[in-house]
């Protein structure tokens, strides 16, 4: 074995503890809290280790407590209570997002349906295959809800409405639930009223809980200090593709997981999603980066945009363009409160674009202000024109105001923010100048 490639094993086995073992309550065995176990080699002496670079970030997210079993179950009760006030008889859900929401598994969708059935009165069940029954309790979620099997012949469908033979009235279904589920329950009783959970589990999941704002607070930190650790190992040359392996490294060392990255540069981030081809860093690029991962199932979602190299060699319209989106943000910012319209808000960030030459509409600022943010990266409510939702305490969403201009450059600063009684609350540093893009 030669010297390089003992040297290639050595940083690996450094990776994979950093990436695999930490936790969010546990580290890895016998280790330092911060640096990762060091491996034996047994073979001829070679060269002491490099320090993995982002070893410092390790533990960023420890500390933080996944969602207790009681706020599932008053969740369960929550959605029980707006059942009955809107005279339904039961909810049913597709393995998703919802489903997970109220401590149910994270299960992946087949032509097997999973569903969790719950009454207006009575006990939740999970209907589901039999032969998946001891993978679906090693897999259980925050609940642990009772099984009512059905066998390959068996139509989960019939199962899932004999369970509600007591309840009568009209059912609702997942918002996101698959046609062929709807169809099969609809097939089985077609005189039931049939209607989207929107207005059952929606507003619940709009306010963020205590709980659900201290994991939400500490992933989105926690991922801008990634992004600037990423940034110090950027080089002329580097692909977008490169520099998303760093920012994910980062990422996963602190103890995110379910990464993404989008980074772009120069004027390739004219385009707020990139092209495929992608491109290398030049010196007096400007480096736009949108990332985030998950931390016990809640998502961080943020963008910075930078200067690679001297930031004093930015050419004056870059710099307005990056001034002016960073003033839409804080103008945004300055409109969130209790009860303003999310229209409004984006309606002040695009003020100031059009008050400083750019183009206010979605010429140059492209895409909408911002997004709800929870255990989907994109969820309500929507900041964006014509919204008519009143924001509420405990929403959480981005802030982010771009411009993007094709054949020149595109900037996009994007923090998320969480609507308090009086205000608004920003989930870490904001950028300050391209002199300080990290705070």
């Amino acid at each position: 074995m030669s010297r390089a490639r003992r040297r290639f094993l050595l940083d690996l086995a450094g990776v994979a503890c950093l990436a695999g073992c930490r936790t969010a309550q546990s580290t890895c065995p016998e280790t330092d809290p911060v640096k990762p176990v060091e491996p034996v080699i047994v073979e001829a002496p070679v060269a002491a280790p490099v320090a993995l670079p982002y070893a410092h970030l390790a533990g960023a997210c420890e500390g933080v407590p996944a969602i207790a079993r009681a706020e599932y179950e008053a969740r369960i009760e929550q959605v029980r209570a707006r059942l009955h006030d809107l005279k339904l008889a039961a909810i049913i859900l597709e393995a998703g997002t919802d489903m997970l929401w109220l401590g149910g598994p994270r299960w992946g969708r087949s032509e097997r349906a999973l569903l969790l059935v719950i009454p207006a009165r009575g006990e939740a069940r999970l209907i589901a295959p039999a032969f998946e029954a001891g993978t679906l309790k090693a897999r259980a979620g925050g609940l642990d809800f009772p099984l009512a099997p059905w066998d390959e012949h068996e139509d989960p469908h019939a199962l899932a409405l004999a369970t509600l033979t007591a309840s009568r009235g009209p059912i609702v279904v997942g918002s996101d639930t698959r046609g062929f589920v709807i169809e099969g329950l609809r097939r089985v009783a077609p005189g039931r009223g049939w209607s989207a959970s929107t207005a059952v589990i929606e507003p619940s999941r709009r306010r963020k809980s205590p709980a659900e704002l201290v994991i939400l607070r500490r992933a989105n930190e926690v991922t801008k200090r990634a992004i600037a650790a990423a940034a110090t190992r950027a080089r002329e040359g580097m692909h977008e593709h490169e520099f998303a392996d760093e920012v994910s490294a980062a990422l996963q060392a602190a103890g995110l997981r379910d990464t993404w990255v989008l980074p772009l540069f120069g004027p390739n981030a004219a385009f707020p999603h990139g092209t495929p081809q992608g491109r290398s860093l030049t010196d007096g690029d400007l480096v736009l980066v949108d990332t985030g991962g998950h931390l016990h199932g809640y998502a961080s979602d943020i963008t910075r945009t930078w200067a690679f190299g001297d930031p004093s060699r930015i050419d004056d319209r870059r710099r307005l363009a990056w001034n002016t989106v960073r003033t839409a943000q804080a103008a945004a910012l300055a409109t969130i409160r209790p009860g303003v319209r999310c229209a409004e808000v984006d309606a002040a960030a695009r003020a100031v674009i059009k008050a400083a030459g750019f183009d206010g509409d979605y010429r140059q600022f492209t895409h909408r202000l911002g997004h709800g943010i929870g255990m989907q990266v994109h969820e309500p409510p929507y900041l964006v024109r014509d919204a008519e939702h009143r924001l509420e305490p405990g929403n959480t969403m981005s802030n982010e105001p771009g411009l993007y201009l094709p054949g020149e450059f595109g900037i996009r600063l994007e923090d998320i923010v969480a609507v308090t009684e009086h205000g608004a609350e920003v989930f870490g540093p904001l950028a300050e100048s391209l002199e300080r893009p990290f705070g």
